[in-house]
C-alpha cells in the first residue's frame, strides 16, 4: 500500500462525506420552513447520514492507516507531519462522533416526536438548535479535512 493510494482512498472518501453533509444542511434548511418529516424524507435522510457515518468511519480507519503509514516510513523526524497526522486523526475522530450521533440519537428523536405529535413545532424549540449544530459542526469538519488534505 503507498501514499498515493492512501491519498486517493482519502479524496474519495472526503468527497463523498462533504456532499451528503450538504445534503443533511439542505434539507435541515426544507424541515424547518415546513416543519414537517415526510415519509419519503425520513427514509432518505437515514439513507444520507448513513452514507455520513459509513464515510466518516471510512474516513476515521483511512487516517489511521496514513497514521501508521507515516510512523513506519518516517526516516527522519519531522515534526510538522507528526503534528498534521495527529491532529487530522484527531478530527476524523471527532468526526466519526458527530455523525454517529446525530443520526443514532438527534434525528431519531425529531422522528419520535413527529410520530407521537403529527408535528415538529414543540420539538424543533427543544431538538432542532442542537441537530442544527450538530449539522454545521459535521460539515465544518468535513471542510476542514478537505482544506487540509488540498493543501498538503
Amino acid at each position: 500500500m503507498s501514499i498515493i493510494f492512501i491519498y486517493i482512498i482519502h479524496h474519495i472518501i472526503l468527497s463523498l462525506g462533504l456532499a451528503s453533509s450538504l445534503i443533511i444542511d439542505i434539507f435541515i434548511i426544507v424541515v424547518e420552513k415546513t416543519k414537517q418529516i415526510r415519509g419519503i424524507e425520513k427514509s432518505f435522510m437515514s439513507r444520507v447520514m448513513s452514507y455520513s457515518f459509513i464515510s466518516s468511519f471510512l474516513l476515521f480507519l483511512t487516517q489511521l492507516a496514513y497514521v501508521c503509514f507515516i510512523f513506519l516510513n518516517q526516516t527522519e523526524f519531522n515534526n510538522n507531519t507528526y503534528i498534521f497526522s495527529f491532529v487530522t486523526f484527531l478530527l476524523s475522530a471527532i468526526l466519526v462522533f458527530c455523525t454517529a450521533t446525530q443520526k443514532y440519537y438527534q434525528f431519531k428523536i425529531l422522528i419520535r416526536h413527529q410520530e407521537q405529535y403529527h408535528h415538529l413545532s414543540d420539538s424543533f424549540i427543544r431538538h432542532h438548535k442542537e441537530f442544527k449544530q450538530t449539522s454545521v459542526i459535521i460539515f465544518t469538519l468535513w471542510l476542514a479535512l478537505y482544506i487540509a488534505y488540498i493543501l498538503v
